[in-house]
């Protein structure tokens, strides 16, 4: 069965086993009409499941205030049952520490060096 993918201006995103993986892209920060645009695309992809979702943010130039907030919303569990963020560097796990301590995402988050550790742990998110 061939994969579908939605590539967005920031994101490469498509489901694999049950799992949402979200690429983030080098390009410039991600804007919340960015935010807007990935969700559309998770939604379409999910098809009204809600999913674990697999975050590869190591070539992340980041997100700005309002894209931030808008994918912590509580809205955003209806979506997301668990995300695990590919992180491969200390800036990036401060920035991803900071992010969940402040911002108190409404399902579990993790944080990860390794794809592999990221996808045993989302499997036994799967709900």
């Amino acid at each position: 069965m061939e994969l579908r993918e939605i590539v967005t201006r920031t994101e490469r995103i498509w489901i694999e086993e049950g799992i949402v993986h979200c690429v983030v892209l080098p390009t410039a920060t991600h804007t919340l009409d960015d935010a807007h645009v990935n969700s559309r695309a998770v939604d379409e992809l999910a098809e009204g499941r809600k999913l674990p979702m697999l975050l590869d943010t190591r070539a992340s130039r980041g997100l700005d205030r309002d894209a931030r907030l808008y994918y912590v919303r509580p809205e955003a569990a209806e979506r997301v049952s668990a995300l695990a963020m590919l992180i491969d560097s200390q800036v990036g796990r401060m920035f991803g520490n900071f992010y969940t301590n402040v911002h108190r995402p409404p399902f579990p988050l993790r944080l990860f060096n390794s794809e592999s550790d990221a996808l045993v742990w989302l499997k036994e998110q799967v709900v």
